[in-house]
């Protein structure tokens, strides 16, 4: 039985349960992808960790002096994360569910930014408690919160490069540690739009050593690399060469940081349904799973014989006559399942 995970709420794992009498798989008693005969049949989800893997060893190659986070809430499937923790990414926790899911695939949680919006402190006494040290905060009363937090924790900065001197300030006689500032990257964001953003942000960062005698260590890029900004990948090349220009990592002993999410795993998920088959951003996989679809995870170098063994799709040869067929996309050829009969009651709200 594959792996079925809840990720629209969005990390649970849902319960997979099994008819002894007809095989069918079902998740939380809803049938999954090859359901009862005459009942509703949902879509498969297909999740590929070879071009996950990929995506993210272009991105680091571009950007080798970065290191770079994957945001959890874009897609938790623990396959997938066990995938890019393997590739050597930290991560990013951005929702409160997030968390749970980390420990769930025993991730190094010393390398995790906690920078869920408005966090509630007794989400940051848990992640505290779970070995989190590193924090995001957006709002400078938020400091006061972490008067109590355990030793070695430290927060990014992320408000207006304008008024990082004062709250720094603050931050100082609270006796809370500023190991640096993070961009307020908003929606949108072209590569132009982050360079001068970046510029305020060296700016300030020295105005606050400055202030405060102590030199900030960390600059966080934000959601650059999310598929919110109007940032591609043609653009990362000069964008790398202007940041590290303007951050010098060798010279100035700066470590970056870097959030990529929805658009690291846009193009690995395959949502095949009703006789077709479509690539899906990690909401809609999301979706489709906690509606109880089946999940497919595809490894590098498995074939066509290995896959057509799958749980899935090991039913008796009369019995719905799923079969594998290779689709080839837009973007170059890619490997799915499909149910040769199915039919979807699928719908971008799961």
């Amino acid at each position: 039985m594959s792996t079925a995970t809840r990720t629209a709420d969005p990390t649970g794992t849902a319960a997979v349960l099994t008819d002894a009498a007809t095989g069918a798989v079902a998740v939380d008693g809803r049938p999954s992808g090859r359901g009862r005969r005459g009942g509703p049949e949902l879509p498969v989800v297909v999740i590929d960790l070879a071009r996950a893997a990929r995506r993210f060893r272009d991105l680091r190659e571009a950007f080798p002096w970065v290191d770079v986070h994957y945001d959890v809430s874009a897609l938790a499937h623990p396959a997938l994360l066990g995938t890019i923790s393997a590739e050597g990414a930290g991560f990013t926790i951005t929702h409160e569910a997030a968390l749970p899911a980390l420990r769930r695939v025993d991730a190094d949680l010393g390398r995790v930014l906690h920078a869920t919006p408005g966090a509630r402190w007794l989400q940051r006494r848990s992640a505290w408690a779970a070995g989190v040290r590193l924090f995001v905060v957006d709002d400078p009363y938020d400091l006061d919160t972490f008067v109590s937090a355990p030793a070695g924790t430290a927060v990014l900065l992320r408000v207006d490069p304008g008024i990082a001197v004062p709250v720094a300030r603050h931050a100082s006689a609270l006796g809370v540690q500023v190991a640096g500032l993070s961009l307020p990257v908003a929606a949108a964001t072209g590569a132009s739009d982050l360079v001068a953003l970046l510029q305020r942000a060296v700016r300030a960062s020295s105005d606050v050593a400055a202030a405060t005698g102590r030199r900030l260590e960390l600059l966080d890029l934000g959601d650059t690399f999310s598929d919110g900004t109007a940032i591609r990948p043609a653009e990362w090349p000069a964008l790398a060469r202007t940041v590290r220009s303007l951050v010098a990592p060798a010279t100035s002993r700066t470590t970056v940081l870097a959030t990529a999410g929805r658009a690291l795993v846009s193009d690995c998920i395959t949502v095949s349904a009703g006789g077709g088959e479509h690539y899906a951003d990690g909401a809609t996989a999301s979706a489709c799973i906690d509606a109880g679809c089946e999940v497919v995870v595809l490894r590098e170098g498995m074939r066509d014989g290995i896959l057509s063994r799958l749980p899935l799709f090991r039913t008796a040869p009369a019995r719905e006559g799923a079969t594998m067929r290779r689709t080839p996309h837009a973007r170059g050829g890619h490997r799915t399942l499909r149910p040769s009969r199915a039919r979807s009651t699928w719908s971008p709200a799961g």
